[in-house]
């Protein structure tokens, strides 16, 4: 039973992205498509997916698993990637931009502004993942009860 655990996820990560997308239309009163693709923001869609793919492993397949083993794994290393690296890099273009801004001698065209909000808060993450749970057991439900 291949399929619900690829087709599983990637709804979830959809469902995950689109609440991010309404969330900053009711936020900033305005549609911005690029709140449909951009990373950070709340809830985060990647743990969303990442602990989407966990659970359906696990019911499919087992808790113990080498693909459950796997899919642990890689949702360690997406939701670490979430709260610190990028969350770091985001960090470093708010510093590069400040430093743009007050240097008199930098040509500002000559730099994009660079993105300061890439990663997540911890409560960000935790939505992202609680949704990626809970939406992937109703999920697994309402595909057994078809």
């Amino acid at each position: 039973m291949v399929y619900p655990i690829v087709i599983i996820p990637i709804i979830v990560g959809c469902i995950a992205q689109s609440i991010k997308f309404l969330l900053s239309i009711t936020k900033h009163k305005k549609i911005e498509l690029k709140f449909l693709l951009i990373s950070g923001h709340m809830p985060s869609a990647h743990s969303a997916f990442v602990v989407s793919l966990a659970t359906v492993i696990v019911f499919f397949d087992g808790i113990f698993s080498t693909t459950f083993t796997v899919s642990f794994v890689l949702a360690y290393i997406v939701i670490y990637d979430a709260l610190k690296i990028r969350t770091n890099i985001g960090y470093n273009g708010k510093i590069i931009n400040k430093l743009i801004r007050e240097i008199p001698e930098v040509k500002k065209e000559d730099y994009p502004i660079l993105r300061e909000r890439v990663g997540h808060k911890p409560l960000e993450v935790l939505i992202g993942s609680m949704l990626g749970f809970v939406l992937t057991i109703f999920l697994i439900i309402l595909l057994e009860n078809l």
